[in-house]
């Protein structure tokens, strides 16, 4: 076998590239250090690129022909563009890296805790330990038909445990479809069901790209997880993906989906599941199990963010790109899928096409409020037009049964009359477009005299302080007790309250029907008699939604109903006409795919640089807001102390601040640098000193104008 010495990376990848192997030339190569740019041909044996590393000189390690016979493996041919051929390039990657990782920690570490560890011993069993222990390699015929064998055995293990869960779900889609239903409501969300139920059944509804456009208060999340799993069974799938698009929102969609399925079936993968807060030692079997799940997604239901799905797969890290070629074969459920980044649309709708076209993926963009993406996904699937099939289809009739509410236009508005109007209501959400604001007018509020019961929710509190005022808000809010919500846009996010009465500063329609949702959420109240409020302000008029703003202005004068999907479909396609084509994919994702960039070929690793879901030029700063966040923050003083689960458990503790704030902070003597106790850099993250700059009820207290195009508005 090779030398350790031999730096077999390198060596690798130069016998498959003279084999013609693109593919494997790359798997190659970026198995540790992750995939290189192609570059061009005038790079030097210095440079990172896989030409440079071409042209280095490596020790002579040709003996491994006298224990290796190659089998002979013809070129794959083009899938037909760069961007799909670059995909595939990276589908390889992941899943020789998968197999790099797995084999490394079996036979180092003997059994984990890991679905593939009962595999593992068949396939060592399979292979013979004396044979492997004394490195001898098995003839390429046998080692194929033993992983034909050992993969179907895997898929056969696969489909028991998708078909077990689609059995829940059947079960209890039956127990509600069987019932008289108890309100019109409930009849309606039983159509729903039926439809997703029966639809995932048949064999006809082939793995494919459709949509699932469910009204508010449709039961859209439950739907769509009998439609993945059902469908998934009927087709032999290995996975369900739920791509939720807020961590705001990602615990509740955990919980519900563990209550129904449990824990040992779901695999939350994000930054704040509770698993990834903890240290090593302090695991218990369970977060081991996911812990590991996590590097691969080897699990039946993973519950992911939008930013970490997409940007696994414009990845070029080999620990970010391990998971991605398990996302073949699999249901994959964009929830709320009109929020994808308009900067990043093209990309997200190019990579969604390749999954479905390549790899036997089926998509679903579930939303109440259908983003016009037919085109784009046309363009992407080269087609000259697309019709989306909708999973639980709805007359305009029967859309308009699903109404809560009803919109007025209020006109503009002072920020203290706005003020005025909260206080006239005892129960009501007011949502606006930038944290300054919604500071302000609750401010406004408390001031005369409704302290107790007035909330504000922004970004410029802690995850921990709004989690906080979130279940105040619910109690209140079942209780009757006096309940004024001043927030900004992060309550849209499927954040689950009803309101009698809600009020929404001038935005986009998606926007206003998110709001929309949070009032008379359950239907007890008159819909007629459940106002939401649209008004305008001087403050609200921010430059990043002017294109929004107009857009909306157009289809209000055309549509009498703006919850009807014509006036959803009306608005999306206005509003990506405004914005252009390239405005669609900012940073030219795919023009780096097909040209590459700067005449750099196959530009891996600046493309996932490029590649960043959500644009944020933030940075942290930590508030030591308890005893808990105080401990914490006093370990960051000492950088022996970092480690994974410290900073997780931080980030509930975390406000970011654009660079403009922190200059102020800084110059005011506000925070404390990491550097100054010995981190690398001064940009990674402050602690907050003076915590009279921070207040639980309102947050960090930066002054704040308009913040930049591409910020976040929650």
């Amino acid at each position: 076998m090779m030398s350790s010495s031999v730096n077999h990376s390198s060596y690798g990848m130069k016998v498959a590239y003279k084999l013609h192997l693109q593919e494997a030339t790359f798997a190659i190569a970026g198995h540790h250090a992750g995939l290189p740019d192609f570059g061009n041909r005038i790079d030097t044996e210095n440079a990172s690129t896989l030409v440079g590393r071409m042209k280095r000189p490596n020790p002579d390690a040709s003996h491994w022909k006298d224990e290796i016979t190659l089998p002979e493996v013809k070129p794959l041919a083009s899938l037909g563009s760069h961007f799909s051929d670059m995909m595939r390039i990276r589908m390889h990657e992941s899943a020789l890296v998968d197999a790099d990782r797995l084999d490394a920690e079996f036979f180092v570490n003997g059994k984990v805790e890991r679905d593939e560890s009962p595999f593992l011993e068949q396939l060592l069993q399979d292979l013979g330990p004396d044979r492997l222990s004394s490195s001898i390699m098995p003839p390429p015929q046998e080692l194929r038909e033993i992983s034909k064998s050992l993969a179907e055995q895997l898929r056969e293990h696969q489909s028991v445990r998708i078909k077990a869960l689609a059995e829940i779900m059947e079960r209890r889609a039956e127990s509600f479809l069987s019932a008289k239903a108890s309100t019109s409501l409930n009849e309606k969300r039983n159509a729903i069901l039926r439809d997703c139920l029966t639809h995932g059944a048949d064999p006809e509804w082939k793995p494919g790209l459709y949509t699932l456009t469910a009204p508010t208060g449709g039961g859209k999340t439950d739907s769509s997880l009998t439609f993945a799993l059902e469908h998934a069974k009927t087709h032999h799938m290995d996975r369900v993906i739920y791509v939720v698009p807020y961590t705001s929102i990602i615990d509740q969609t955990v919980k519900e989906f563990e209550t129904l399925l449990g824990p040992d079936e779901v695999l939350p993968h994000y930054a704040d599941a509770a698993f990834q807060l903890k240290e090593e030692n302090e695991l218990t079997a369970n977060d081991l199990h996911r812990s590991f799940a996590a590097e691969n997604w080897n699990m039946p239901v993973i519950v992911t963010t939008a930013v970490q799905f997409f940007e696994s797969l414009f990845a070029n890290k080999a620990s970010k790109l391990r998971k991605i070629h398990n996302i073949a074969n699999s249901v994959v459920i964009f929830d709320e899928a009109q929020t994808l980044p308009l900067p990043r649309l093209k990309p997200c709708v190019q990579a969604i096409a390749e999954l479905v076209t390549n790899y036997h993926v089926t998509a679903v963009l579930c939303t109440a409020t259908q983003p016009a993406l037919q085109d784009l996904f046309a363009q992407a699937l080269r087609r000259p037009t697309l019709a989306i099939p909708e999973i639980a289809p709805l007359s305009e009739k029967e859309r308009l049964e699903f109404r809560r509410n009803r919109i007025v236009d209020d006109g503009h508005k002072d920020m203290d009359e706005m003020a005025a109007a909260l206080e006239g209501h005892n129960q009501v959400l007011c949502v606006v477009n930038t944290r300054k604001e919604a500071q302000y007018i609750s401010g406004a509020v408390r001031k005369h005299g409704f302290e107790d019961g007035t909330f504000c929710l922004t970004t410029l509190q802690c995850a921990y302080d709004r989690e906080r005022l979130l279940k105040q808000i619910r109690e209140r809010l079942a209780q009757g007790e006096s309940c004024r919500v001043v927030s900004t846009s992060l309550i849209e996010a499927g954040v689950d309250v009803d309101f009698p009465e809600a009020y929404r500063e001038q935005t986009g329609l998606d926007s206003i029907l998110q709001t929309a949702g949070r009032c008379n959420r359950e239907g007890r109240r008159d819909a007629d008699a459940s106002l939401v409020h649209v008004f305008s302000t001087d403050e609200g008029q921010v430059s990043f939604l002017k294109q929004n703003m107009l857009a909306f202005e157009l289809v209000r004068e055309d549509n009498a109903d703006l919850a009807s999907s014509k006036a959803i479909h009306e608005y999306f396609t206005r509003l990506f006409g405004m914005r252009g084509d390239e405005s669609l994919d900012q940073h030219q994702i795919l023009k780096a795919h097909e040209r590459g960039i700067s005449g750099c070929r196959m530009p891996f690793a600046q493309i996932a640089e490029q590649f960043k879901l959500i644009d944020t030029p933030t940075v942290p700063v930590y508030i030591p807001v308890n005893k808990e966040a105080s401990d914490l923050c006093a370990q960051l003083t000492d950088p022996r102390c970092y480690t994974r689960g410290l900073f997780r458990r931080l980030g509930r503790y975390a406000v970011n601040v654009w660079p403009r704030q922190l200059d102020r902070l800084k110059e005011a003597g506000k925070i404390s640098a990491l550097a100054e106790h010995g981190a690398k850099s001064d940009d990674d993250a402050f602690i907050l000193l003076d915590m009279g700059m921070y207040d639980s009820a309102t947050g960090l207290q930066v002054d704040e104008d308009q913040l930049p195009q591409n910020g976040l508005l929650y």
